[in-house]
């Protein structure tokens, strides 16, 4: 068990970087912590449009605002998984601080080889997110676009464990502030951690 020093932890980043099986391994390190996939709040909308870009940031407001209120009522840190294409971690970020103005928030933007990335997405299964080029186009907006609070992290080369062991490490090393995260810092982590069972395969 981890003792958290940050109240929000982002993971943000193309399909298939890794964001929902990071979060899920990160979540047993956080016992009184909240995982929150925006996905799945997208998904109780009636007749949900994945290419709406309005709908999301609405739902995306309304994931900051359940963020807060859950790190209000005791539960942290809240763990929330999304792209935050273009500028919606802005938003998200307003809406979030004027909630909770004094949470410290830790976001990490995961990113992978273009190589790497196409063969996470060629091999999902089922009705998971399969748009190659999108994918790519958030992968590489997501670098060249990381902002100072941001910390890179290079799912490339990392098994699953790997990827949760480096932000693990990156919260508790590093000063995280009350305006946005911790100072941005490009991780390249390897891991000696052997992890067969888990894969990214199916990585929203």
């Amino acid at each position: 068990m981890k003792t958290p020093s940050a109240d929000l932890i982002l993971l943000k980043g193309a399909p298939g970087v890794g964001k929902s099986t990071t979060a899920k391994l990160l979540a047993p390190h956080f016992p009184s912590g909240v995982r929150i996939e925006v996905d799945a709040l997208r998904q109780m909308v009636t007749f949900v449009d994945w290419t709406n870009q309005a709908e999301h940031r609405s739902l995306l407001k309304l994931s900051a605002k359940l963020a807060a209120g859950f790190i209000h009522s005791g539960q942290s840190p809240v763990i929330l998984v999304d792209t935050f294409s273009g500028d919606k971690i802005d938003g998200f970020l307003a809406t979030f601080r004027e909630e909770s103005p004094q949470s410290r928030v830790f976001v990490a933007v995961l990113h992978a080889s273009d190589e790497v990335l196409r063969q996470r997405i060629t091999d999902r299964d089922g009705d998971a997110f399969r748009d190659i080029p999108i994918a790519m186009r958030i992968n590489h907006e997501s670098i060249v676009g990381a902002q100072p609070f941001e910390t890179l992290i290079d799912t490339t080369s990392l098994v699953p464990t790997g990827v949760a062991d480096a932000i693990l490490n990156a919260i508790q090393t590093h000063q995280i502030d009350g305006a946005g995260g911790a100072p941005h810092l490009p991780l390249q982590t390897s891991s000696s951690i052997p992890n067969e069972q888990v894969s990214f395969a199916a990585d929203r």
